[in-house]
């Protein structure tokens, strides 16, 4: 897995959610520290939140946390 390298986590979210109530949902889902944001809205209409994790958190730690195999 890539992005798990580059501490980055991939998301499908709501296509009216901003970068902002992301990073928020984030904090109080998984209770994890966003470094930044990165949103794409792909052509099907489905939107992709690219969530940088802040150094002191490893994503695949997280990925395990939350239960993403």
């Amino acid at each position: 897995m890539k992005k798990t390298e580059d501490n980055t986590l991939v998301f499908i979210v709501d296509g009216k959610a901003n970068k902002h109530q992301i990073k928020q949902a984030m904090k109080k889902l998984y209770d994890i520290d966003v470094a930044k944001v990165n949103n794409l809205t792909r052509p099907d209409g489905k939107k992709k939140a690219y969530v940088h994790l802040a150094p002191d958190y490893d994503a695949l730690h997280v990925v395990n946390k939350i239960g993403i195999t």
